[in-house]
């Protein structure tokens, strides 16, 4: 048996067996279906689209809580559409901490934190307070810390708003995911 033979018979069952993968992704491609297409119905009624419009987002306490309302707002309607009937309530509740990360021992300060925050969060139909979709969702992020007050304070800030970002894509992602029917 020649090193030819040998080749053509590693080659045509790995051939065979590439074929039988891509007819199963062929045939599996037509399940998909996107997440936000307006074809995509939700368990609320509408389209999954419809019903993140219809979410009414009343004020978070506290400085996050801000922010992540009015990510919120804007990943969930936009600004493009006109005001859609508010038939269900977002409400949440905001808990952060500080994680020392790194302290210089020379002046007993802290040279980096981690901002962690932690959002639980319930989606309610109004009128009924049935829960529709709910959940908890964590971030850290990492800010320097500098011996210049002021530009320790904005380093904090700037690590909240990162933080109101990050959450509010997991939570649109979340209420998306519960919302599909």
């Amino acid at each position: 048996m020649s090193s030819s033979d040998t080749a053509a018979q590693i080659i045509r069952p790995s051939s065979l067996a590439l074929a039988v993968a891509l007819g199963l992704a062929a045939l599996a491609g037509g399940c998909f279906r996107p997440l936000y297409a307006e074809s995509t119905a939700s368990t609320v009624g509408g389209s999954v689209r419809s019903a993140l419009r219809s979410i009414e987002f009343p004020e978070i306490k506290g400085l996050i809580g801000h922010y992540l309302r009015n990510e919120l707002v804007f990943e969930f309607d936009g600004g493009n559409e006109p005001d859609a009937a508010k038939t269900l309530k977002f409400d949440a509740s905001i808990a952060e901490s500080i994680e020392v990360v790194t302290v210089d021992y020379a002046n007993g300060r802290a040279d980096s934190a981690v901002l962690v925050a932690t959002a639980t969060w319930k989606v309610t139909r109004n009128g009924t307070g049935e829960v529709v979709s709910s959940g908890t969702n964590s971030v850290r992020e990492p800010y320097e810390r500098s011996s210049q007050r002021f530009a320790t304070v904005r380093a904090a800030r700037d690590a909240q708003v990162r933080a109101a970002k990050n959450l509010a894509s997991l939570i649109r992602g979340q209420i998306a995911a519960d919302l599909t029917s």
